[in-house]
């Protein structure tokens, strides 16, 4: 059983000689921004002014790493970091600003944030608060040090984001205190004793890393909301040995940067995926916990960090860069196609399937052909109708195939990719006569563009402003030769089906769209309105009319269909 002790400490005994404290390497770095920091300081500032006998800054979680028997220990702060450093800075911008009115008063300061060495007492030279890794030398120089704050830096946005963030607390907490270009001496003593002697924190401390990640679950209802992959950090570091810890620490922190915390919250989705094949039922953290790490499949820890690690290479250099070893064309190919299908796609459901291929076989022309089939059923489904559900359960099908499979073409060849058999339905979506507002549309003609380009080795970036425009307008205005060239009949029919749509890199102009035919085409391809083959084609037309439409439209349908059936 875990030793658990909880109680409320006044600001100044928290940061007595009693505690050390310690931000752990699978601490997320310093994220609070500036909107957070003129919150902690306002809201001290008022309950002062409003002559309230304590302000609570809320609860920390502490785990034991070093206890003395004098009762003084070392202490790492598994939950609270955040507000803990900011109070830190706030009493290092005082400190700095009484040093030149009150040195006494600065001296007492600098007491709680530095300790110095007392040989008598036993005691080493240390910081208060240690934090993390990459930052201890910056927070030490322009924080903890007399004088710190003061510091100045010419180069602010060549910093990491956490130092940047420590900086703009120092910055915020310095205007605070100056009125009209002038220190506000009489506010500056009063807030430092209202903070020493007012402000209270409840800690709770216990002795077992488990029980301190339990509390953090439980009590972590300030500050930043947690995410699967903070919870899923603190677990595997605790299940790691102390000896080998700094490195997985290492690896995690690697990925956080190199990704970024949004992308590897959805790479830890589609982890999810692979190992649950089926749609989430409960929070993410708790599918892990129940359906993966308690079930076998993977261990906490070392196994879970190496596994992560090499499903972020894949994910990172395979998806996000769309870069794979192969000759020119087929890597141009690939590039294109993972392009199209990452940026246009409804939805990221088929990634897990793709990086399961991709981590489980090795051949790389292989994966090219996978993508093409997984893009063709995942599209066929799509446009047929199939709800999100039943795309998704598709998906898990393919993963469990790829489990089941000792080869790529096991999986290539399956019956699964057959999309011959939903040929009359996918027909009649793309010859609809309302295509245009399908949902579908435009990844549909993207594709078609794309599959222009193909054999000519050429990357394709489908980024920026996309539109479909009509050739034949919408609502043409009674003068027009649109009115001339297509009765209400053949404009109902024929105004927003596939082949009277076209790909302009520019937002819509609704006007210039009742133009003449010949002024539309010199408008597509006068200017930079268009580096889409597939509207490069209409150049071959002199008049759009009902011959034109039919013709183009045969054309397009025919070519879907042998993309994707």
């Amino acid at each position: 059983m875990a030793n658990i002790e909880a109680r409320e400490i006044l600001i100044k005994d928290l940061l007595s000689d009693k505690f050390l404290f310690r931000i752990p390497g699978y601490q997320r770095p310093f994220t609070w921004n500036k909107d957070n920091f003129d919150d902690l300081f306002e809201d001290i500032k008022q309950s002062m002014e409003n002559n309230e006998e304590n302000y609570f800054l809320g609860s920390i979680i502490l785990q034991t790493v070093e206890q003395h028997a004098d009762g003084s220990g070392l202490y790492d702060v598994v939950d609270g970091q955040q507000r803990i450093t900011s109070l830190i800075i706030l009493l290092a911008v005082i400190r700095d600003f009484l040093s030149k009115i009150e040195r006494d008063y600065a001296s007492q300061i600098q007491s709680l944030l530095y300790q110095k060495e007392a040989k008598l007492l036993g005691k080493k030279e240390a910081v208060r608060l240690l934090v993390w890794e990459k930052e201890q030398d910056f927070f030490k120089e322009h924080v903890l040090q007399e004088g710190g704050t003061e510091k100045s830096l010419n180069s602010f946005n060549a910093l990491s984001e956490a130092k940047q963030n420590m900086l703009t607390a120092v910055n915020l907490f310095k205007d605070k205190f100056n009125r009209d270009g002038n220190l506000d001496e009489q506010l500056l003593v009063n807030m430092s004793k209202y903070i020493l002697n007012n402000c209270v924190f409840a800690y709770v401390k216990t002795d077992k890393l488990t029980s301190a990640f339990r509390l953090f679950a439980v009590l972590n209802t300030r500050g930043l909301p947690l995410a699967a992959s903070d919870l899923l950090k603190s677990h595997n570091i605790a299940a790691i040995p102390d000896n080998l810890r700094p490195k997985y620490i290492h690896i995690w922190e690697n990925l956080e940067e190199e990704l970024g915390r949004d992308e590897l919250e959805q790479l830890i989705a589609f982890i999810r995926d692979i190992w649950v094949k089926e749609k989430a039922q409960r929070t993410m953290f708790e599918e892990y916990q129940d359906k993966i790490f308690s079930s076998g499949a993977i261990s906490w820890g070392e196994e879970f960090i190496k596994y992560l690690q090499k499903i972020a290479i894949i994910y990172q250099e395979q998806v996000l860069n769309g870069q794979i070893n192969l000759n020119s064309d087929l890597q141009v190919q690939y590039h294109n196609l993972i392009s199209l299908m990452r940026d246009h796609l409804p939805s990221s459901y088929w990634i897990p399937a793709f990086l399961h291929f991709s981590s489980k076989f090795t051949n790389e022309s292989k994966k090219v052909i996978f993508l093409q089939k997984l893009e063709k059923r995942y599209v066929v489904d799509w446009v047929i109708g199939y709800t999100p559900t039943q795309r998704m359960t598709t998906i898990y099908n393919i993963i469990k195939l790829i489990d089941a499979s000792s080869n790529e073409d096991q999986v290539i060849n399956d019956s699964i990719f057959d999309t011959s058999v939903r040929k009359r339905e996918f027909i009649t979506a793309i010859d609809a006569v309302d295509f245009y507002v399908r949902s579908y549309c435009k990844y549909i003609l993207l594709r078609l563009d794309l599959s222009l380009s193909e054999n000519a080795n050429v990357a394709k970036n489908y980024k920026g402003i996309i539109t479909v425009e009509h050739i034949l307008p919408r609502n043409p205005d009674e003068k027009s030769e649109w009115m001339q060239l297509f009765d209400l009949d053949s404009r109902r029919e024929w105004t927003n089906r596939l082949g009277n749509l076209v790909l302009l890199s520019r937002k819509k102009n609704s006007s210039a769209n009742n133009r003449p035919f010949q002024e539309k085409k010199k408008s597509y391809f006068g200017g930079s309105m268009t580096d889409f083959q597939l509207t490069k084609e209409i150049d071959k037309f002199d008049v759009w009319d009902l011959q034109s439409v039919k013709s183009r439209h045969e054309e397009l349908l025919n070519r879907a269909i042998k993309l994707w059936l």
